[in-house]
This record gives structure tokens, C-alpha cells and sequence, in this order.
């Protein structure tokens, strides 16, 4: 039998004790900003056997890390950081989180009560710093060795951890104050573990207490128009199990009738694509006003968030449908504010109540997607440096074993417009809660942490936005291509109207950067390679080795935005 673990301090047993529970529960993943007040659970962390520790200098990149690990393993995830401003910088990330429903659980180490408001060092109000966004937030209390205190510090991360599980995931926060002797060798007068206590036993937590990852699909009728003039509209966040999720919605589309409109930013597209059901070129075909009021819907169910497409959402607006939400609990994602009756779940199968399907809906639909195709392979079949095309060369490159991550901005729409896959694709993996920049490259750090072959496509503004990744990218031990269109500025902005004819629009809303993205990589220690030719950067998107590799191409986002805008309109 093994000797029962010795503790010097309060702190050292706190600290243990908590990351036991941690352990108990399922974690497996925890990102540490370093910091002196954490320093009673970072050990502990460290000691564990059971448990990646990655350490991150730069916490906002530490935050989207956390997050993008999370996304990838669709798990809880811990974020420790030191008291201070140090909280603050998760901000971005945890507001990410919740939008999108990633699991977090933010341990923010803070002073003792009787050290703040008294200008104590390094001392913020750190309760509530996150504002609305926790989808469960506390204060802890200050460690004991009581023992009816130590039963209710495992009890709060269990809370915790459910919480952050819970229909309604998202980021848990828990501010832990910390007295001195923060050192876990730092011997405590009076300190004595309490009488009995063993480790194993007391953390010995019943499986019933860690919920699935499996959601029960649906089962009740949905209450919607019998009418053979409906679409079922898919948008990001949706998924749960790829594969569940993709036979069920095909089984709603079979006994509905009802074609699938699917956004890029899924599996939806690679996995349906020989369904015949699929309609994944809806933004191309509803840009016509006469054939978006031919093809006007009585009623809709939505899943997840609406697609990217703001052309999609201006013709379910005008239509006025009466829809069903299918999604996080409490949550409105419909920002048309259609007739919608909310329903609860993530993954949505038998129980649809049959209709008489018209087959021509699907047929018509089908039939506008036969030459939208054609016109979408007419832009981006080009032979110079053009963005788009840049969506049909990862189609064509990566598996179903592979991932990708796509920045927002320019990226995600030419996802939306070009990414059409005949078979099953990549795992895409987006930061489309709050739809900005932050951390982008943080975050595909943080999903590629498996191994997992992962390309990452975002423009020069993304990287260099979050820039500070590169500081844990050198000694990064997953797969990662970093795919940076550099067309100077915000592309997405050329395609404003801001953009025709005003004075300011470089200074203001182009903003050139100018910045040499070579040497920025070169002083971190990466590998920087500028493709200067489709199939040097075909080969580069291939590329699988352990490390991050950033690809540079280089664009011209005026003659790109031209291009779009002439393409699609046409």
C-alpha cells in the first residue's frame, strides 16, 4: 500500500484535494497562466499523472488555448491564473464560450477578504469580473482543514463541473482566495490534516455525478405546419456526435420532405453530400430575388445558430415562417424574430409527424443548385492568387481524419459561398460564438493539442491580432498549419459599402499593417514558408508533421472583392 501524502499547509492539502476531485471527474486538460497566488493548485496540477498541464505566458492566448482544447474534445477544461488583471484578459475567450457553448472552468486564485479595498498589490475586484457570461459563477472560501469545509470545496467543484455540462454548457468561474503560506513545502504553525482523512476515499466520487457526453435525441412531435414548403436550416454549434447528428437530421429531411440548408462550418455538407437532400448553395441561389419568392417556405426548423448567410436570413424574414428552435435551453437564436415555439435538445430524430412531401420543392431546390454549382466553380476556377479558391484546395487536401479551423472575417464567408465537399471532410472547428477575431490562433493551438492534423486558414489581421500565440507555438507538440491570407488590411471591409469612394476607408477600415510576417515568425522560433504558387501551397496544406508551420499567401483584396461581388451577383 502506499504511504498517505504528506502536506506542510493548508494550501498544500486545499490544492491537492482540489485537483483530485478534478481528476475523479473526468479532467484531463489544464492551461495555467503563470502567477505567485495560484501557486497552491498550479503544483498540484502539476503533480498530476492524470492531467496535460500546458503553461501559457500571455493569458488572453492562454484563454483560447483552453478554449480550443475544449472545443476539440467537447470536455471541461481548467484556467488557472494568479489575482489581478490576469482575469481579465480571459474575458474575450470566456465571452466566446458561452456563445458557443465550450465547456471552461476559470479558477482565478485572488487575495484573502482582508487584503482587498486596501490597496494591497496585484488586488482587483475579481467577483463577477466576467460579467453575464459564466453560465455559473462563486466565490469560494478561503481553505480549511475543517473538515465540513474540505466536503464542501469538493462539493463546489463537482457543482462546477456539472454546471459547465449541463444542457446550458459553457464557462464555470470560481475566484479562489488564498492566505499565506502559499509555498506547498512551507511548513504552517498549527497545521494538522484532519484526523482519518484519506485522500482516495474522500474524493471517491459516484459516476452518476459526471453527466454524459451523449444528448438523448428528441422525441416529441414537433408542432409545425403539415406542408411539403419547409426547410430545415442548420448553422454552427449544432453538433454533438457528427455522426448521430448527421443521420438524424437526414431522417427528419426523409419523413418531412424538406430540403437541408447547412452551413459550411460543419460536418453537415461532407457527410450529407450524396443525400440529395442537401442544399449547401443556398446563399448563390437566393441572391435572386425572383427565385428566393419562388422558393419562399411556410415553416422551419433551425438547429444551432443561423448559418453565416446574411442573404439566408433576409429571405426567412421576409418569409415570416412559423419555426421551431432547436438548441441550448432559455436560448433565442433567431435573430429574424420568425413565429418560432422553442424546443430544447441538441440532436433531432424520430418523432416528426409524417407528411405528404412535395417532391417538387426538393426537386426545384435541387435543380437551382445544379447551376449554382457552375457558377461558383466559375469564380474560384481561376489561376491567380484568388481567396476563394484557397476553400477549394483544402477541400480537395484534407480527410475526414483531419481538422480544420477557420478564421472569421473572410475565411468563414468563402466557407459559406465555395466550401461545397462531395464526400465527408474535416472537423471544423470556429470561434462563431461572438464572431470576432480574438484568439484565433490560440485557438487552433489548443485543438491541434491531439495530434490531429489541423490547418487553420485567417486572414493577416487575425494573426496578427493574436500574435502572442506564437510564444507557445515552438515547443507545441500537435500539428499545425497556419494558413495566413495576407491581402494588407481587412478584406472583409472592401465589401461594405464604406468601401466605394470614401476618403478614409484605408486608415479607418483597411488598415495596413505592413508588417514583415516572416521575421515576426522567425523571432518566435517557427517556420515561415510563402507560397507563391497553388500548387507549392496545395503541397504545404499536406504537410503533416509535429510542430506549428505558418503558410503565407499573399492576395489583393480590392481585385478579390470585385471578383466576389461580380461572381455571385451574376
Amino acid at each position: 500500500m502506499a504511504a498517505a501524502p504528506q502536506y506542510a499547509n493548508t494550501n498544500a492539502l486545499w490544492g491537492a484535494l482540489g485537483v483530485r476531485t478534478l481528476e475523479r471527474l473526468g479532467l484531463k486538460h489544464a492551461v495555467i497562466s503563470p502567477g505567485s497566488r495560484s501557486t497552491p493548485i498550479a503544483f498540484a496540477l502539476a503533480q498530476s499523472k492524470e492531467i496535460h498541464v500546458t503553461v501559457v505566458l500571455d493569458e488572453r492566448s492562454a484563454a483560447f488555448i483552453a478554449l480550443g482544447i475544449a472545443k476539440a474534445t467537447k470536455r471541461p477544461v481548467v484556467l488557472l491564473c494568479t489575482s489581478g488583471t490576469a482575469a481579465a484578459n480571459y474575458l474575450p475567450a470566456v465571452i466566446e464560450a458561452r456563445l458557443s457553448s465550450t465547456p471552461l472552468i476559470i479558477l482565478t486564485a485572488d487575495r484573502p477578504p482582508e487584503l482587498r479595498d486596501c490597496h494591497s498589490g496585484q488586488t482587483i475586484s475579481q467577483n463577477g469580473i466576467f460579467g453575464i457570461y459564466p453560465v455559473w459563477a462563486t466565490e469560494v472560501a478561503v481553505p480549511s482543514t475543517h473538515i465540513s469545509l474540505l466536503r464542501y470545496w469538493r462539493q463546489i467543484l463537482v457543482d462546477g463541473w456539472q454546471h459547465a455540462l449541463s444542457p446550458l454548457k459553457g464557462p464555470v468561474h470560481l475566484n479562489l482566495p488564498f492566505r499565506d503560506p502559499l509555498d506547498p513545502a512551507a511548513a504552517e504553525k498549527g497545521f494538522k490534516v484532519p484526523a482519518g482523512f484519506d485522500l482516495e476515499t474522500f474524493t471517491d466520487i459516484p459516476k452518476a455525478l459526471n453527466p454524459p457526453t451523449k444528448i438523448s435525441p428528441l422525441s416529441a412531435l414537433l408542432p409545425l405546419p403539415k406542408t411539403g414548403h419547409g426547410v430545415i436550416i442548420v448553422g454552427p454549434h449544432a453538433e454533438v456526435i457528427p455522426e448521430e447528428f448527421s443521420a438524424a437530421i437526414l431522417e427528419l429531411s426523409q419523413l418531412s420532405g424538406w430540403p437541408i440548408l447547412a452551413d459550411g462550418a460543419g460536418s453537415l455538407r461532407g457527410d450529407l453530400a450524396a443525400s440529395g437532400r442537401l442544399i449547401s448553395t443556398y446563399d448563390s441561389i437566393l441572391r435572386n430575388a425572383s427565385v428566393a419568392k419562388k422558393l419562399k417556405p411556410k415553416a422551419a426548423i433551425i438547429v444551432g445558430p443561423l448559418p453565416t448567410s446574411k442573404v439566408l436570413r433576409k429571405w426567412l424574414e421576409e418569409a415570416d415562417v412559423i419555426a421551431v428552435q432547436v438548441n441550448q435551453p432559455g436560448e433565442n437564436i433567431d435573430p429574424t424574430h420568425s413565429r418560432w415555439i422553442r424546443r430544447d435538445g441538441k440532436l433531432v430524430a424520430r418523432g416528426f409527424e409524417p407528411v405528404v412531401a412535395e417532391a417538387s420543392y426538393l426537386d426545384t431546390w435541387n435543380k437551382y443548385q445544379s447551376a449554382a454549382f457552375k457558377k461558383l466553380a466559375k469564380i474560384t476556377n481561376v489561376n491567380w492568387p484568388f481567396e476563394g479558391r484557397i476553400i477549394k484546395e483544402i477541400e480537395e487536401s484534407l480527410t475526414d481524419d483531419d481538422r480544420l479551423v477557420i478564421g472569421n472575417s473572410m475565411p468563414i464567408r468563402d466557407l459559406e459561398w465555395f466550401y461545397h465537399p462531395k464526400k465527408p471532410g474535416p472537423e471544423i472547428i470556429y470561434n462563431r460564438g461572438a464572431n470576432g477575431i480574438d484568439g484565433t490562433v490560440s485557438t487552433a493551438i489548443g485543438a491541434s493539442m491531439d495530434g490531429r492534423h489541423t490547418v487553420l486558414l485567417c486572414g493577416d489581421l487575425t494573426f496578427l491580432h493574436d500574435s502572442n500565440a506564437l510564444l507557445s507555438a515552438k515547443k507545441h507538440k500537435g500539428d499545425l498549419t497556419v494558413v495566413v491570407v495576407n491581402n494588407n488590411g481587412g478584406g472583409i471591409f472592401n465589401h461594405l459599402p464604406v468601401a466605394a469612394k470614401n476618403p478614409h476607408f484605408e486608415k479607418l477600415w483597411g488598415t495596413p499593417q505592413d508588417t514583415d510576417i516572416g521575421k515576426l515568425c522567425a523571432a518566435h522560433g517557427v517556420v515561415h514558408t510563402h507560397a507563391k504558387t497553388w500548387s507549392t501551397l496545395n503541397k504545404l496544406i499536406n504537410q503533416r508533421a509535429r510542430g506549428v508551420r505558418v503558410v503565407e499567401f499573399t492576395t489583393n483584396r480590392e481585385k478579390d472583392a470585385a471578383h466576389r461581388i461580380a461572381g455571385l451577383r451574376s
